[in-house]
Formats: C-alpha cells, structure tokens, sequence
C-alpha cells in the first residue's frame, strides 16, 4: 500500500509540473484578437506613453501582416506619428524558411515609445 501512494505522490507532483509549465507567461498582457487583421495580440502599458505589444505568429498569418498590424497599433496608442519601436523578437531571417521549413517563429514582440505632446 505504501508503494502504492508513493506511485501516486510521483505522478501528483509531475502532473502539477507539467501544467505549470504549459501555462503561457503573458508578462501581465492580456490577449486580444483583432477580427480585422486576424491577428491576436497583447498589450501591456510599461509606463507614461509606452507600451509592450507582442502580436502572435500562427501559419495562416504572415510576418509583414504582423508588422503591417505593430505599426498600426502604434499609431493607434500614440494617436501621431513619430513613435519609435523598439523590436524585442520575432523578425526571420530572409533564408529561415528554406533552410528550416518547419521553424517555429517566435511572436513579433516590441516596446513603443510615443513621441511627447
């Protein structure tokens, strides 16, 4: 019997650590989807006119879709021009997909900073 619940205990523990690693980390953003663009994203204020934006990559989506949609959300949280962007991830390389057709692309993540008013 002892062995028993020891077996259980094991399988308890690594279940729990599975899920815990299964959870995505957001960074406080919370998701959103875009029906527009068909895109989801999440947005994080950092601070007075600053924001975190990562917008996801899928299959059906492709990078300049997601750039195209991090330049017009930025212009959308800025509500002007003359922000600046600050890319943390998710650019390929122009060769990434014929070298490595089944690379998992990160999410294109950046920082934008509003121009002061």
């Amino acid at each position: 019997m002892g062995y028993k619940m020891l077996q259980r205990a094991v399988l308890f523990i690594l279940a729990g650590l599975l899920c815990s690693c299964a959870q995505p980390h957001n960074n406080g953003a919370v998701a959103q989807w875009d029906f527009d663009h068909n895109v989801q994203f999440q947005q994080k204020p950092l601070g007075k006119n600053r924001y975190f934006i990562s917008v996801r990559a899928n299959d059906k989506t492709h990078f300049s879709n997601l750039a195209t949609f991090l330049l017009r959300k930025s212009y959308d949280l800025c509500h002007t021009y003359g922000f600046k962007i600050e890319v943390l991830a998710g650019v390929e390389g122009y060769y990434d997909r014929k070298s490595f057709p089944n690379l998992i692309m990160d999410s294109l993540s950046a920082n934008v900073e509003c121009p002061s008013k």
